[in-house]
């Protein structure tokens, strides 16, 4: 099969959506590519609502909270070397940034790379600044973060309050550029801008395509190398582990991997233009990148299946393999891979096959987890994704095909999760961090989707995964005395109606 060939059949077309990289913000995703974050019933009625554009109209009558763009912005944007981050707004939209610390300093330290603190300032809007204007407080926000912490890039999050009121951030920024040797990249990321947080990672990737430097050279050198290299595009979500466990199984097959943009600093991103092909992990997460990269650069990009389970690790070498004419070299190593992990997760599959689960998180890493679990004999009753767009169709076509039409829901609300739950009364639960806390106190033990302490990618991960899952059900006298001493805030009547009682379409 021709590169071509493959990076066709592997490429996700985003002249399909929305995508102006020369505005000044993209668009949120419920604009660009239709995703809801509102849906109740079945994984096909979803799939073709989708397709259809129905989807996009389901909205709510009462939402009880939902994630905010501004703080995956600022985890983002967060982890490149160097940065420093200005939250532009009252000083509570950077409550959260102090959970970063930690985070970002184990991530690093499992990288090998220096660990930083997390530095933010806050333009500290205050009732008087809302209504004469903000711009004078981050004037002197950025000159004062280049003043004490000299960084390599200085990130302005715009919120909710200046968003509203229409603080010009980008004049300011290009009035200071020449007076800060600071890269200053404004990130338009306001709550109320979009209902689905993923839009934020449109929005930091617009900041560092239109701010950062490439040096387009190395594409046009990659032609007198002999190595083969590929850039793989990570998420907060994906451990060190899971880098690792991936770069050492393509470096296998003569393909060296490296990645980006998360730990990186503006000189290795300069470098990002050298690598024959750009591969998504999650293409919900880069897409907008890898295109970018692409139309600019020339640079092809596949989005396979993000490799969680042996079948999607399979396909994600073999995909990758195949655009380097490296067909056999994969087939051998999948097929050796494959033979070792099922031998060594026997023991644990005869004791967990049956249990049964629900899975709750991004779209990409639950449906590819539902398949492993289905791998290792476990029936998946339902499904609870964050969001969803037509773009996951290929792997929930599969999803389908192997486990069923399963109860299927798309939210980030807790009451209808725990109502799910009490339905469903699933043997145990795989939930996105954050929404585990509510999943143990309804009684369902839980394991969290991602972490950076665990492998889930790759072979080894599908060992990892089993072997915690066997440990969870056969121990889960936490969950049990939880349960018993916690109520949580929703009335009986709540438990009562359907979980998607106040969805509407």
């Amino acid at each position: 099969m021709s590169k071509s060939d493959t990076e066709e059949r592997n490429v996700i077309s985003v002249h399909k959506f929305l995508h102006n990289y020369e505005a000044k913000e993209p668009k949120g995703r419920e604009v660009t590519r239709d995703t809801t974050n509102a849906y109740g019933g079945d994984l096909e009625h979803m799939m073709q609502g989708a397709c259809s554009g129905c989807l996009k109209r389901c909205n709510r009558d009462f939402t009880q909270s939902i994630y905010c763009q501004n703080s995956v912005s600022t985890l983002m944007s967060s982890s490149l070397q160097g940065s420093v981050l200005i939250m532009h707004g009252p000083v509570g939209c950077g409550s959260q940034n102090h959970g970063l610390h930690g985070r970002v300093g184990l991530a690093s330290k499992h990288r090998g790379v220096p660990k930083e603190e997390v530095i933010w300032l806050s333009s500290n809007m205050t009732e008087d600044s809302v209504i004469r204007g903000g711009v004078s407080n981050l004037r002197e926000a950025i000159l004062k973060a280049e003043k004490e912490y000299h960084p390599s890039s200085i990130f302005v999050l715009n919120s909710c309050a200046p968003g509203v009121i229409g603080d010009d951030i980008e004049s300011v920024i290009d009035d200071l550029r020449d007076q800060v040797n600071a890269i200053l990249v404004p990130l338009h990321c306001p709550g109320f801008a979009a209902k689905v947080f993923t839009s934020a990672y449109d929005v930091v990737y617009h900041g560092v395509l239109k701010n950062f430097e490439f040096d387009q050279g190395m594409s046009l050198a990659k032609t007198d190398k002999k190595e083969k290299i590929v850039n793989l595009f990570v998420a907060s979500s994906i451990s060190a582990y899971d880098e690792k466990e991936i770069i050492d199984l393509l470096g296998k097959i003569g393909i060296q991997a490296r990645t980006f943009i998360e730990y990186r600093s503006p000189e290795e991103l300069k470098r990002i233009t050298e690598a024959d092909l750009n591969v998504c992990l999650c293409h919900v997460h880069d897409i907008y990148f890898v295109n970018f990269l692409k139309e600019k650069y020339g640079m092809p990009y596949i989005t396979p299946s993000i490799p969680i389970g042996i079948s999607a690790t399979n396909q994600f070498i073999t995909e990758i393999a195949e655009f380097f004419g490296l067909e056999e070299e994969a087939k051998e190593l999948t097929e050796k891979e494959t033979q070792k992990v099922q031998k060594a997760v026997a023991p644990i599959k005869a004791r967990i096959q049956g249990k049964t689960a629900v899975i709750s998180g991004g779209y990409l890493r639950i449906g590819t987890t539902a398949l492993l679990l289905d791998d290792i004999g476990i029936k998946v009753l339902g499904l609870r994704h964050f969001n969803y767009d037509e773009f996951g169709n290929p792997l929930f076509e599969e999803v389908k095909e192997r486990i069923g039409n399963i109860t299927n829901s798309v939210s980030t609300q807790a009451s209808e999760l725990v109502n799910l739950l009490r339905k469903l009364k699933p043997d145990f639960a795989i939930t996105h961090p954050g929404a585990g806390v509510w999943v143990e106190k309804t009684g369902v033990p839980t394991l969290v989707l991602f972490s950076e302490n665990f492998s889930y990618f790759g072979y080894r991960g599908v060992f990892e995964l089993a072997r915690r899952i066997d440990r969870k059900i056969r121990n889960y006298s936490f969950t049990t005395h939880l349960s018993e001493n916690v109520e949580l805030p929703f009335l009986e009547q709540w438990y009562e109606k359907d979980p998607y009682y106040y969805i509407n379409d």
